[in-house]
């Protein structure tokens, strides 16, 4: 889509006297939404910016002074004043309450971050004047812990927000912006929000973007719409967060709007394992090997009927279907928000095979596959998830949340984007004019859409830790699931281990009166006599897991004995782009005998000296190895020291070991 549109410069004298002047040019790309696409907004009000968020550059609809609300049960179709279906409410915060600086800073793309070390959960939302991050672990009582002011002077309608190894990556429409990386772990010490946060880092390689692109399989991101590659898709090397590095450039079909990037294992095996961009190209899909970032390749590049503005889509989790929205055609073609289902089994030859037509006449903008179900973001009639049956390519609504009550009607206002990749089963939205809603699900939506909602139970009911154990004991481990445990049919994965050994498979007992019970033999023997702990892990088939501990005695008459470092062995490998790998062998003896390997000895240990992080291994016939890979090139050498070995028998003697403690390896290149 070509279009001349309206360009407004702006420029600040010594005076603060502001010119405006306007420019008509013709661009690749047009924001259909009414505001002028490449706007650039002064950081200070100014009778320009105020006009801008009073519509008179055509955007419709002013920020919304709404009241912050908690939890508020989806009960007769409405929670509050809002309508509803199969979703509650469980905070909203307007944009007053997460670091809005002005009448127009409005909000813009969302997305989310899990703390791998503490499990708690953030919203990471755009505004035009910045990024603002919530801390949601409690999505009743939300914190604004604050936020990244835009780089530069100017902010932008456009911002987008990515995930990659902790790290955000921000990309936005204004001025001489490039790409903002923020480690996200600096939340975690947040005492006194809010804060007023720096970039970690800034990436030159493009200056402005539409939208940025990540597939965190490969350690990529990709920028779309941005001042180089012709729009296209603008590839950056993120593996190392802090050091962004240009990587390629796709520009042969010119601007891209969005793309979804992974690491292909659909249908077309002539695609496997192959890094494959599906590329939303303003009038067609267009679908791009990337593997070799010097050297892409354009696969196939295909339209369908009635097509407006190829806005944006997202794959099935078995790659074999896309679901597509078309950001115009509602407004052109009098329609209801409309999903077109594409067959993309054969990269080479896409086929447009139905579309679908939903409940209201609102404007589909964002959608993300999760589950069997698609999550999309429809403007004016907010979240929408939706249930795809491949069997008559079809789907069903099954819940829904309406952020803007007044209509439904086919304007660029609302619900901007969706976040629903959360364990908890939360859904983050972005309101343009609203801010921040955290909604959640009911358990029905959560399983019609495949997904897994409540946590299974853990509970040890023998041996019960009041006398003391002897010999061989059984085990009994009482595990439920809301959703796998239907008929009990010991589906759930349940393990066992005593102090901090390796995991045991207990095994479901469907025999007995107790349907929910699983059962191991522990031979008490194997342990030096005293107290110890018997811990119970439960996991189901979402991931989901929880455990239960119980101490116990036993007296066998059996005292403890000696371990320590027999080996420490290195080897190490080339990596790509001058990165490189190191495998590092350890073996653990019994000190009784000097030559017995100790099996399930688990080792923990760090790396050091050009390399960092903690890793661990299991011993097998008394040997394990730790591999750190893609070590930085700039590392002339790395080491890896031992700090500790557990066993359920043997404890460990660091004077008895017959090698150090640590090994040095150098870099091969």
């Amino acid at each position: 889509m070509k279009k001349a549109i309206t360009r407004l410069t702006y420029c600040i004298g010594l005076a603060s006297l502001i010119i405006l002047t306007v420019s008509t040019q013709t661009l690749s790309h047009d924001e259909p939404n009414g505001r002028p696409h490449h706007i650039d907004i002064p950081a200070n009000p100014t009778a320009v910016m105020r006009a801008f968020s009073e519509g008179k550059f055509g955007d419709d609809l002013q920020v919304q002074n709404l009241d912050a609300m908690t939890a508020t049960t989806c009960s007769g179709g409405s929670a509050g004043i809002y309508p509803c279906s199969g979703l509650d409410l469980k905070s909203f915060m307007p944009l007053s309450d997460i670091g809005q600086t002005q009448s127009n800073d409005e909000a813009n793309d969302i997305w989310g971050w899990t703390d791998p070390l503490t499990g708690k959960e953030y919203a990471i939302i755009g505004r035009v004047f910045g990024t603002s991050f919530v801390d949601i672990s409690n999505p009743a009582a939300p914190v604004y812990l604050g936020q990244l002011s835009t780089h530069g002077r100017f902010g932008s309608p456009w911002r987008d927000i990515k995930v990659y190894n902790d790290h955000a990556f921000i990309v936005s429409e204004a001025r001489r912006h490039g790409m903002q990386v923020f480690d996200l772990t600096l939340l975690r010490n947040v005492t006194a929000p809010p804060v007023a946060f720096s970039e970690t880092a800034l990436y030159r390689g493009f200056l402005t973007a539409h939208n940025i692109v990540i597939n965190e399989d490969s350690g990529y991101a990709y920028g779309v719409g941005t001042d180089t590659c012709s729009g296209g898709l603008a590839m950056v090397d993120i593996a190392s967060p802090r050091h962004p590095r240009n990587a390629g450039c796709f520009s042969a079909d010119g601007y891209t709007h969005d793309a979804q990037c992974v690491i292909y294992s659909g249908p077309d095996t002539d695609y496997t394992d192959k890094e494959v961009c599906f590329a939303s190209n303003e009038d067609t899909l267009t679908i791009v090997d990337v593997s070799d970032k010097a050297n892409p390749i354009q696969i196939s590049r295909t339209g369908y009927v009635n097509s407006a503005y190829t806005h944006q889509s997202w794959l099935t989790e078995d790659q074999r279907y896309l679901l597509l929205g078309d950001e115009l055609d509602e407004q052109r073609l009098l329609h209801n928000t409309r999903t077109w289902i594409l067959d993309v089994s054969n990269l080479e030859s896409p086929v447009p095979i139905v579309h679908f037509d939903g409940r209201t006449r609102a404007i589909d903008h964002n959608q993300y596959v999760h589950g069997v179900c698609t999550f999309q973001a429809n403007y004016r009639a907010g979240l929408s998830i939706n249930k795809f049956d491949p069997a008559t390519l079809s789907f069903t609504e099954e819940g829904y949340f309406d952020i803007y009550p007044a209509n439904d009607a086919a304007y660029f206002n609302a619900a901007w984007s969706n976040y629903p990749y959360f364990d908890s089963g939360v859904v983050i939205i972005s309101g343009i004019e609203q801010g921040l809603f955290v909604v959640k699900p009911t358990d029905a939506v959560l399983q019609a859409c495949g997904l897994n909602n409540a946590a299974p139970t853990a509970s040890i009911e023998a041996p019960t830790g009041t006398t003391p154990v002897v010999g061989s004991v059984v085990l009994q481990i009482n595990a439920t699931d809301q959703e796998d445990d239907i008929g009990d049919s010991g589906t759930l994965t349940v393990e066992w281990r005593t102090d901090d050994g390796g995991w045991s498979a207990a095994i479901y007992n469907g025999v007995t009166s107790d349907a929910d019970l699983y059962e191991a033999t522990w031979d008490s023997t194997g342990v030096a006599d005293g107290p110890h702990t018997i811990t119970a892990r439960v996991t189901d088939s979402g991931g989901k897991s929880a455990s239960d501990s119980r101490e116990v005695t036993t007296n066998n008459g059996i005292t403890a004995a000696d371990m320590h470092v027999h080996s420490l062995i290195a080897d190490v490998t080339t990596g790509r782009g001058g990165k490189w790998n190191a495998d590092i062998t350890i073996t653990v003896f019994d000190t009784a005998d000097d030559i017995t390997g100790v099996h399930q000895a688990t080792v923990n240990g760090s790396w050091s000296a050009g390399a960092n992080g903690s890793d661990s291994c299991i011993t097998d016939s008394g040997s394990c190895v730790i591999t750190k890979t893609n070590i930085s090139r700039k590392s002339l050498r790395a080491t890896f020291t031992v700090n500790g070995i557990s066993h359920t028998t043997l404890t460990y003697d660091t004077s008895g070991n017959d090698v150090d403690d640590s090994i040095t390896v150098d870099n091969p290149n």
